[in-house]
């Protein structure tokens, strides 16, 4: 059944996804509650969203670098603590073992209690997900259980000091079976002012925020919320 949950209180929290602004339009306004409630939260991009471009005369060097500075001014507003980069080719992603390496050793570095992620197995919009979504969640949760976990798995990241790390709350987003939400109504103006950053991404800044208050009010509506956030949110002993 569909509920209502609280987002996570004073606990590290990782969210990783597959671009720049991934972030702002599925999970920001549950992460920036999470902040205010104690929690340290760092965002890892796989790609810097270098073809992020409807301009055949874009230089993707210059694009992906324009949205990391982006990426970045969006993470001050939202109360990041640290904004990472893979810097793997936009569209190019593979679950490769180099991926899962890299991974494994941000997980490890930042030892988060809850990862925010894609989800891989049942992603919006169906069967047309963007495949760098659905490949960044899949790789994310292998890495979670067990590699992450395990010491054996990346043996030299043991030895450089990159502890074995335990995640208990998987918060997956873009999620098609999603059935808790999280009341975002507090801080959408924000969500919206971080998604505003993305100046690259954004064709009509003055339409976008009433489109988002009206997509956060759809979500809300399974559950009689005016602005809301949905999650499969899975628990892990």
């Amino acid at each position: 059944m569909p509920e209502v949950i609280e987002p996570p209180s004073g606990k590290r929290i990782a969210i990783i996804t597959a671009h720049p602004d991934d972030m702002e339009h599925w999970c920001a306004g549950a992460v920036m509650q999470a902040v205010e409630r104690g929690c340290e939260a760092c965002l890892l991009l796989v790609t810097s969203g270098d073809k992020g471009s409807g301009d055949p005369d874009t230089d993707p060097r210059d694009l992906a670098m324009r949205r990391e500075a982006e990426a970045r001014a969006a993470g001050e507003v939202l109360g990041l603590a640290e904004v990472a980069f893979l810097r793997y080719l936009d569209g190019e992603v593979e679950n490769t073992l180099q991926l899962r390496r890299e991974l494994t050793a941000v997980i490890r570095r930042w030892q988060p209690e809850v990862v925010f992620t894609h989800d891989p197995d049942h992603p919006l919009p169906p069967y047309l997900s963007h495949r760098d979504h659905r490949t960044v969640g899949r790789a994310t949760l292998d890495c979670i259980f067990p590699i992450a976990r395990d010491p054996l798995n990346f043996p030299e990241q043991y030895a450089a000091g990159l502890l074995p790390c335990k995640v208990g709350e998987l918060w997956l987003f873009a999620s098609a079976v999603a059935d808790s939400y999280v009341d975002v109504g507090s801080v959408l103006e924000r969500k919206i002012a971080a998604r505003l950053e993305h100046h690259s991404q954004t064709s009509d800044p003055t339409a976008l925020p009433d489109n988002w208050r009206r997509g956060a009010a759809e979500r809300g509506a399974p559950v009689g919320l005016e602005a809301a956030e949905a999650f499969t949110v899975i628990m892990r002993g």
